[in-house]
This record gives structure tokens, sequence and C-alpha cells, in this order.
């Protein structure tokens, strides 16, 4: 009973944080959905988001998460006058440590807030069952590729960019 109960919790802990495909949503738009602006910042409307853009859902209890926020940050200095990124700050109720890993990381760009997980299973969001997911917004609005997986560095980053939204970088 131990062992089953200690498998069981192991389990539930790597898909919480874990890569891999998610599954698909039947929707290639993103939601019309209004999140609040991290911190105080604007909201943004996903609805209207159109790109070339990646966007990032993260939470800062996501150890994976917390690792590539500042490759995320570098690929924006480099790229983010070509290819516009956006973090979706998922489901975190921990306010002050979100907070705190985004001055850590020293991103600087755009954050919004989506506590209740109102993105997950809408419009291009499939149902997320692991963190962190990054989605491929082409010029048309459309969502091009969603996956959950964690960006280990710039060049994979703009290998994805390249591959799913045509974009050479």
């Amino acid at each position: 009973m131990i062992r089953a109960l200690v498998a069981l919790v192991a389990c539930l802990a790597l898909v919480g944080c874990t890569s891999g495909e998610t599954s698909q949503a039947t929707d290639d738009r993103l939601p019309d959905l209004t999140l609040a602006g991290f911190d105080g910042a604007p909201p943004v409307d996903l609805g209207e988001l159109t790109g070339p853009a990646v966007i990032s859902v993260w939470a800062s209890w996501c150890g994976p998460c917390r690792r590539e926020m500042p490759i995320l940050e570098e690929f924006h200095a480099t790229y983010g006058h070509r290819v516009a990124l956006l973090g979706i700050d998922f489901q975190d109720r921990q306010t002050e440590k979100a907070r705190a890993l985004v001055e850590q990381t020293g991103v600087t760009y755009p954050l919004v807030e989506d506590e209740a997980g109102d993105i997950n299973g809408r419009g291009a969001f499939p149902l997320l069952r692991g963190l962190p997911a990054v989605a491929f917004v082409a010029d048309d609005g459309t969502v091009a590729h969603v996956e959950a997986v964690e960006i280990e560095s710039v060049d994979q980053l703009v290998s994805m960019v390249e591959e799913h939204l045509g974009e050479e970088l």
C-alpha cells in the first residue's frame, strides 16, 4: 500500500512539470479572453494578438519554467523586434514568488496572469498537462503549434520559430 502511494505521488509530481505533446485543441485561434497584466501591467486580449509571436505558459512553482525564463529573456532581447514574446503566469497563486522570479530573472517581455486557468482547453490552447508550454502565433493570429516543452537554449527556440512560423532569424 505504501509503495503504491509513493508511486502515485511520484507520478503526480512528474505530470505537474514535464515536457511532452499537449492534447489537440479544436480551434486554431487564441481564445477571445482578456488576461490581467502581470503586477499591474496593462491587460492583454489574447483574441486580438497576431504574430509572429511566441507565448510561454509558466508558473513560479515549475522548476523547468524557472530555468527557461532567462533563456526567453535572452531571445526577447535579441529577436523581440521581429518576434513578439508574451508570458502567461498560469494557475499560480504564489504571487510573491512569481514577482520575485520575474525580478530575479530580469524578464522584460510582457507578462499576464491567468490564476484561474481560463486559457486551459479554450481556443487553440489544449488541456495543458504539463508546464512549461509554448505556443507559436502566426501573422494572421492563428496558432501554428502548441507544445509542452522546456526551452533549453536560444538556438532551440530560434529553430522552433523557424519551423513553426517560417521566420528566418
